[in-house]
């Protein structure tokens, strides 16, 4: 007898073939799942590696704004040192300069002038005296000119008292005293 197949082979061929597709459909659901696994894996990797480099310099930058803090305080020391010393010696510098602007008056004095007193404001000296003639006044100014020690002679007044008697004119002065830097400078150049 001849063979003959009654069983629906379409449809078995259908099902294998349906049965195909779903399986490489979950193939690929897996494959891909396993994909994005991966790839979420590797970006946190990623992403920690980051997170504890940025720790880290987080880290040193704290350190370092540390030290600048330190090295701020220290140069704000430096400075004031820097100050100070320099005050002191400005200080120990004009020790001497009273002595040396007396010194210089005895020697810008010309005969016939009478100091009757001399008066320190800051840097300004004022000299009130008496003198035979208005000349030995004039000739003083221009000596105080040529000092190294003072300078801008401003005369202020001159009173003359009576005339015919023949008496001491008074007259008031005003010299600026020279720095000690300035003063350092001329000797230095010298």
């Amino acid at each position: 007898m001849a063979n003959i197949n009654l069983l629906p082979w379409r449809e078995e061929a259908r099902e294998k073939q349906k049965r195909d597709y779903i399986g490489i459909l979950a193939l690929v659901f897996l494959v891909t799942c396993l994909a994005v696994f991966l790839t979420l894996s590797f970006i946190e990797v990623v992403t920690d590696d980051q997170r504890q480099r940025n720790a880290y310099l987080q880290n040193e930058i704290s350190l370092l704004d540390a030290q600048i803090a330190e090295i701020r305080k220290i140069t704000a020391r430096k400075k004031d040192i820097e100050r100070r010393t320099k005050i002191i010696l400005n200080l120990q510098q004009s020790r001497n300069l009273p002595t040396h602007v007396l010194d210089e008056l005895v020697r810008i004095v010309p005969p016939g002038i009478y100091l009757s007193s001399i008066e320190k404001k800051g840097s300004l000296l004022w000299i009130e005296g008496r003198s035979e003639s208005n000349n030995n006044v004039a000739n003083m100014m221009r000596k105080v000119k040529t000092s190294q020690y003072l300078n801008d002679p401003s005369m202020q007044s001159i009173i003359s008292q009576n005339e015919n008697l023949r008496q001491l004119q008074k007259f008031r002065l005003k010299v600026t005293i020279s720095d000690v830097e300035s003063v350092e400078a001329t000797e230095g150049g010298q």
